[in-house]
C-alpha cells in the first residue's frame, strides 16, 4: 500500500470518528441550549463544527502544498463568488433566529429554515471547505 493510499484511509478514518464522537455532545448541546432557549447558541456551535469539518476536508486538498517553495495567495474571486453565497445560505439559521428581517429576506430564510433537509448542513461543510482552499502556494 502505497503511502498516499494510507494518508487517505487514515484521513476517512479521521472524518467518521469525529462524525461519530460528535453525535453523542451535539444531541447534549441541544438539550441545553433549548431548554435555555439559547437557540442563536446552539445555531452558532452547529455551525462552527460544520464550516471547521469542511475546513478539515479541504485541508486535506493543501496538505501536500506545505513543503513546497512559494507563498501563500489568497483567491479572493472564489471567495466572492462561492463563499459569499454560500455564507448566506449556511447562515441561513443564524440570520433567521437572529436578525428580525423585514419582508421578503424573512419570508426566504424561514423558508430555507423551515424546509430543511440537510442543505444548511451541507453548505456549512461547503462553506469550510471554500474557505480553506481559497489559500493555495504559488510557484516560486
Amino acid at each position: 500500500m502505497s503511502r498516499r493510499s494510507m494518508v487517505n484511509l487514515a484521513w476517512v478514518s479521521l472524518m467518521l470518528i469525529v462524525l461519530i464522537i460528535s453525535g453523542s455532545p451535539l444531541v447534549w448541546l441541544h438539550k441545553v441550549c433549548i431548554g435555555q432557549y439559547a437557540v442563536i447558541s446552539y445555531y452558532f456551535a452547529l455551525f462552527g463544527f460544520f464550516v471547521f469539518l469542511g475546513a478539515l476536508l479541504g485541508f486535506y486538498d493543501r496538505f501536500y502544498e506545505i513543503d513546497q517553495k512559494g507563498s501563500w495567495e489568497v483567491d479572493i474571486p472564489k471567495i466572492i463568488i462561492w463563499g459569499i453565497p454560500i455564507g448566506l445560505f449556511a447562515c441561513s439559521y443564524l440570520i433567521y433566529h437572529g436578525i428580525n428581517m423585514p419582508g421578503l429576506a424573512n419570508q426566504l430564510f424561514a423558508y430555507i429554515v423551515n424546509t430543511d433537509s440537510g442543505q444548511v448542513v451541507a453548505a456549512q461543510v461547503i462553506l469550510g471547505y471554500v474557505l480553506i482552499t481559497s489559500c493555495y502556494k504559488t510557484n516560486g
